[in-house]
C-alpha cells in the first residue's frame, strides 16, 4: 500500500501513477491519496489545492481525473474499486467534501460547472445484492452521468442509473436514481420535478440588500450560457462510455479521457 500526502512523493509510486502538469503547484492541506491495488491512475490540473480530501484505491485499473475547478479547491471523500473511472471536467466547485463511491466496474461522469452543495453522495452500487423469486439479481451496479452546470443541492444523493441534464437544479435532500430533465428543478425523496424551462446562476444572495433582491427580479445579463437545447444525447454518451477500454495504459487513458471532454453537453428530455 502507497500513500501519498504531497505530489512531490509521487515519484516513490510503482505501480500506480499521479499525473499532472505542474507539481511545485499542487497542494496538500489534510489530504492524501491511498494506493491499495496496483496500474491506478489519478490525473489532475494545475494548482489544483486538495482541501480536507482522501482519494483511495481498493482494488487496479481505476482512473480518478479531476480538471481545473472553481478557485482551485478540490474537497472529495473518493473510493473507487476495480476498474472504475471517476470523472470530474473543469469548473466544478465543493462547498464541502463530496463522497463519491465507484465499484463493480461502472463509472461516474460530471460535466463542466457543477456546483456541490454541503453533504453530497455520488454512488453507483448498492453494494450488497439482490435477487427476485427466479434468483435473478436486480440491482446490478449502473454508470452515473451529471450534465454541465448543473447544481447539486445541499444533503443530495445521487445513486446508480441516474443521468442528470444540463442546467438542472437537485434540491436539497433529494434521492435522485433516474433521469432528470435538462434545464428543470427537481428536489424530494423520491425526487421530482418542480418546473420545466428554469436556469440558475451562480451569484450569490447572502449579502444582498432589499435593494439588491428587487434589481435582481429580472435577469439582464446574457442567459444562453444556461440553457441547454441542443437535441438529447444521452445515448450517445452512454454509448461513448460503454465502450471505453479496460485502462491498461496512460495513452489508452488519455485517448478516452479527451472522447469525453469533446462531447457535447449532456442533454437529456424525459
Amino acid at each position: 500500500m502507497d500513500t501519498i500526502t504531497a505530489l512531490k512523493e509521487k515519484e516513490y509510486l510503482r505501480n500506480n501513477s499521479i499525473v499532472t502538469e505542474e507539481i511545485n503547484n499542487i497542494q496538500f492541506s489534510n489530504s492524501k491519496i491511498i494506493f491499495k491495488g496496483e496500474n491506478n491512475y489519478v490525473f489532475l490540473d494545475k494548482d489544483a489545492q486538495l482541501k480536507n480530501t482522501t482519494v483511495t484505491f481498493h482494488g487496479d485499473n481505476s482512473v480518478l481525473y479531476i480538471g481545473k475547478t472553481k478557485n482551485d479547491k478540490i474537497e472529495m471523500k473518493v473510493t473507487l474499486y476495480n476498474n472504475s473511472l471517476i470523472f470530474l471536467n473543469e469548473g466544478c466547485s465543493f462547498n464541502k467534501p463530496l463522497t463519491a463511491i465507484a465499484s463493480e466496474a461502472k463509472d461516474i461522469i460530471v460535466g463542466k460547472d457543477v456546483m456541490f452543495s454541503s453533504g453530497c453522495w455520488i454512488r453507483n452500487s448498492d453494494v450488497h445484492m439482490m435477487y427476485d423469486e427466479n434468483q435473478r439479481r436486480i440491482n446490478e451496479s449502473k454508470n452515473v452521468i451529471i450534465g454541465d452546470h448543473v447544481w447539486i443541492g445541499q444533503d443530495s444523493s445521487i445513486l446508480k442509473g441516474s443521468y442528470i441534464g444540463s442546467g438542472s437544479i437537485i434540491g436539497l435532500g433529494s434521492i435522485v436514481a433516474k433521469k432528470i430533465k435538462t434545464n428543470s428543478t427537481n428536489a424530494g425523496n423520491p425526487v421530482k420535478k418542480i418546473k420545466d424551462n428554469i436556469f440558475w446562476d451562480r451569484q450569490s444572495s447572502h449579502f444582498f440588500t432589499e435593494e439588491d433582491t428587487q434589481k435582481n427580479k429580472f435577469y439582464m445579463k446574457d442567459s444562453s450560457f444556461y440553457v441547454f437545447n441542443n437535441p438529447e444525447n444521452l445515448t450517445k454518451w452512454q454509448d461513448t462510455i460503454q465502450q471505453r477500454p479496460t485502462f491498461t495504459n496512460h495513452f489508452e487513458i488519455e485517448s478516452f479521457l479527451k472522447k469525453v471532454m469533446n462531447l457535447e453537453p449532456l442533454v437529456v428530455l424525459v
